[in-house]
């Protein structure tokens, strides 16, 4: 048993002995393929069209930080604005609806500073979509897209459709590095340093005022009502106060005896409490209302954002001559 083991070893030394003398007899096809590797590499390496890439982080998360506080103070007043910590805009959801069309649209809609066309506009210039769409009768008229979304025509709308697939599975990478943390990184990857620039700011930006105003909606509507109702009742309380003094006022110096006289002022005095007790009522709900409208307002503070212009990201010729000629030599040896 040991003997032909000895055997088997040897003959797979023998055989890859010879493996190497066969491949050493071939080293001038094997250098052929190397070099024609190495110039299809640095082939690769010019033609290449270069990236650019635009990365932003962002916190946005509820001001969960404040509501003990918040919720003591509004206790103070009798008044209890719940404990309520569930949140559907949250970890895979803001990336969800950071991916969605409305947003993606919303950003692609938006024009760069001193420009006169949208990223839209642009990106569809920059990949040259209008030359094949100028070819056939049902597109030709597409390009360029309006200013506002809600113009488009059936056709650009369902031309648009195919750019946000485009877009958001080529060119947009939503991610949060780490699950118990509220940062968010956002990536836009374009042949267009401006697009990668513009997009990945104007998507943050039209995502966190959406999660903002749908979080704080109910909050700010009940301050503007309790803010309407205080003006109004103050107006009133106001000319209570103006009336009761100038019933008070005809009555000065009046006989005890004519208490009928009397009757308006007390009257008006009367009506000017009242009021004043509601005033106080509602500035008192005003209060609590500031402090729902802080508690529901979340956190959106930008961490690390781009700066122009971008870093280009393109391979260089000597990696590409290495990685072609290696790549080649190992696929001829493989053949061989």
């Amino acid at each position: 048993m040991i003997n032909k083991d000895s055997i088997s070893f040897r003959d797979i030394i023998n055989q890859v002995i010879s493996v190497f003398k066969y491949l050493f007899s071939k080293w001038l096809i094997i250098l052929i393929a190397g070099i024609l590797g190495g110039v299809l590499g640095i082939v690769y390496a010019v033609v290449k069209t270069p990236t650019y890439s635009a990365t932003l982080n962002f916190v946005l998360s509820n001001n969960s930080s404040s509501n003990g506080s918040l919720m003591g103070l509004a206790s103070q007043f009798g008044v209890n604005l719940g404990n309520d910590n569930n949140d559907v805009f949250s970890g895979d959801n803001i990336i969800t609806l950071m991916t969605s069309r409305r947003m993606v649209q919303q950003a692609l809609f938006a024009k760069p500073p001193n420009c006169n066309t949208s990223l839209l506009n642009i990106y569809i210039k920059n990949n040259k979509l209008n030359d094949g769409w100028n070819e056939k009768d049902r597109t030709k008229n597409a390009y360029p897209y309006p200013d506002d979304p809600s113009k488009m025509t059936m056709v650009q709308d369902s031309l648009f459709r195919t750019i946000y697939v485009n877009v958001q599975t080529d060119m947009l990478d939503v991610s949060k590095p780490n699950d118990n943390e509220s940062i968010y990184e956002v990536t836009t990857t374009s042949t267009n340093d401006t697009i990668s620039y513009y997009l990945t700011k104007y998507l943050v930006a039209a995502t966190s005022s959406f999660y903002i105003d749908t979080k704080t909606s109910t909050a700010k509507l009940n301050l503007d009502m309790l803010t309407k109702e205080a003006d109004s009742l103050r107006n009133v309380l106001g000319g209570a106060i103006t009336s009761a003094g100038s019933e008070t006022d005809l009555t000065f110096n009046l006989n005890p005896a004519y208490q009928v006289q009397r009757s308006g002022a007390q009257q008006s005095q009367a009506r000017a409490a009242a009021i004043g007790q509601a005033y106080g009522q509602v500035l008192q709900n005003l209060e609590i209302a500031k402090i729902t409208l802080q508690r529901e307002t979340p956190l959106y503070q930008i961490i690390d954002e781009p700066t122009l212009p971008l870093i280009m990201d393109k391979p260089g010729k000597l990696m590409s001559l290495i990685a072609g000629g290696f790549l080649a030599g190992f696929l001829t040896c493989c053949f061989l």
